[in-house]
């Protein structure tokens, strides 16, 4: 099997999360292999010429005063990991992400900055393709480098039957002195997040359809007057999903003007994507930098110290990000109740069919437990960057990002927004069951929703029997790779240029 090859070209969020879900095997670059043997030159004559260098030898933080004796190098470094391992109760890193940890360290190290050993490189090169990765802690990290959950697998890895020579002089904090865990968590959180901004576009269209919404809100001229690049593509989206629905004839749509969750859809959603873009912007510039200290230089018997460990901008970028995604969840949950709210959606109470007692969705508890999802989104949404972590280290490390800690909410939030999304396509499914509408009085995506969720829900035996969520929830993905088809078609959408007013009711 021919290896998967890291260093010769710039690491991206997408090429991360593909390269650590293959597998392996892996192989360094030939030019990458020459960047690092330069690199360690570079630390071998410093060794030689015995200038004190923070981390090569001496201690470290508010060690760093005390020198390492040089026949005392390789145990002081396998000393160094074992102290900062230390395990922890509570969640554990998931194998592709621990395997996303070592190809970004492998691709930092290939920089030839960080100045390990081509040992140790290699090392990693041949475990980051195995089958059975270690059990690595998920906190532990302030976010001025992920210490712990790095010492963790340095000591496995250290330990290795074939990590003879492992590790050298300065391998070890090259391994540890990085943000790899954050950055690697924080890839594939972006790839759920991509996921789960096109179902909250799936789940408003839907919805749409159900509430039998004016879509003079996502029309063409609207987005004619404002410099929104992503509000004018989640408007475009949402106008391929509705093609052929009978909501783009006069009068069917039931409101003059909808509810702002419903009128907002495209501006809040849009906001989301560019938040989105910032962040993958960010990440895959920090894939790509070194955050070792110190550094050492081309060519040069010289090294820098420097606090590039910082993640401020990281920690920005994901804040804000939250704050995005929870407002979508906000907005999903107001048009949840909306559908079921009789005044707005001119059907029964909770969608019953008929009235009574007993029906409806679920006696309206689908309602309840979006509102408490997203409660929660909320919580996970509050900012990080500013929380003070102390004086550690002795007051050495006086400032601190808590990058993981974001990338950790960010997750959370993810999980629940897929409950959300699916709370809300069920919800308006039952809604245009209720209409008494066909399939093909839909949009071509509605459509999709409807045919594949309606069979999963209790419609007309509400009570009778426990309905549970997962059953929509498990064909989210399915239904965002079939929206991903139908929108990038070029067949004849109905885009919508203009919508037709609706009637006052």
């Amino acid at each position: 099997m021919t290896a998967l090859e890291i260093g010769a070209e710039p690491m991206t969020v997408n090429r991360l999360v593909e390269l650590a879900r293959s597998g392996g095997p892996y192989r360094l670059a030939d030019d990458a292999i020459d960047r690092i043997v330069a690199g360690r030159r570079v630390v071998d004559e410093l060794l030689r010429s015995e200038t004190p260098v923070y981390g090569l030898n001496t201690g470290v933080g508010s060690q760093k005063a005390y020198p390492v004796e040089a026949a005392d190098v390789g145990q002081y470094n396998r000393r160094l990991v074992r102290a900062h391992a230390t395990r922890l109760p509570g969640p554990e890193l998931r194998p592709e992400v621990v395997r996303g940890v070592l190809l970004l360290l492998l691709q930092q190290f290939a920089t030839g900055h960080a100045g390990v050993s081509p040992e140790l490189a290699e090392l990693v090169a041949r475990h980051a393709s195995s089958t059975e990765l270690p059990r690595i802690d998920a906190a532990g990290s302030v976010g001025a480098s992920d210490l712990v959950p790095l010492s963790q697998l340095a000591t496995w890895l250290f330990d290795r039957p074939d990590a003879a020579g492992v590790p050298q002089a300065k391998d070890a904090l090259a391994f540890i002195n990085s943000n790899a865990v954050s950055l690697a968590s924080g890839a594939f959180r972006l790839a759920d997040l991509a996921l789960v901004m096109d179902l909250f576009d799936i789940a408003a269209t839907t919805t749409f359809e159900g509430f039998r919404a004016n879509l003079g809100a996502i029309g063409e001229p609207v987005n004619a007057v404002h410099h929104r690049g992503h509000q004018r593509s989640v408007a475009e989206r949402l106008r391929a999903m509705l093609d052929g629905s009978l909501l783009w004839e006069a009068g069917q749509a039931r409101l003059l003007q909808d509810p702002l969750s419903f009128r907002n859809v495209t501006q809040i959603h849009g906001a989301l994507r560019e938040s989105s873009d910032r962040v993958v912007t960010v990440w895959n510039e920090e894939l790509n930098s070194v955050a070792v200290n110190p550094i050492v230089h081309d060519g040069e018997p010289t090294f820098s110290s420097h606090g590039n460990m910082d993640t401020t901008r990281i920690t920005l970028a994901v804040d804000s990000c939250r704050q995005a995604v929870a407002k979508a969840a906000d907005v999903s949950g107001e048009r949840i109740h909306k559908l079921q709210w009789p005044n707005f959606s001119g059907l029964p109470v909770g969608l019953a069919g008929e009235e009574s007692p007993a029906g409806g969705v679920q006696f309206l508890n689908l309602g309840h437990i979006a509102a408490s999802l997203i409660t929660s989104v909320k919580i996970w949404a509050q900012p990080h960057l500013l929380h003070s972590v102390g004086q550690v280290a002795d007051g050495v490390e006086d400032t601190a990002s808590h990058a993981l800690h974001a990338v950790h909410d960010l997750e959370r939030q993810l999980t629940a927004c897929l409950t959300v999304v699916a709370t809300e396509i069920a919800v308006a499914v039952w809604a245009i069951d209720r209409r008494g509408l066909t399939p093909s009085d839909l949009g071509a995506v509605p459509r999709r929703v409807f045919e594949t969720v309606r069979p999963h829900l209790p419609i007309g035996t509400e009570g009778d029997a426990v309905f549970d969520v997962a059953s929509v929830v498990s064909v989210l993905p399915d239904l965002a790779d079939a929206a991903a088809a139908i929108t990038t078609s070029d067949a004849g959408h109905n885009r919508g240029g203009t919508a037709p007013e609706g009637t006052r009711t």
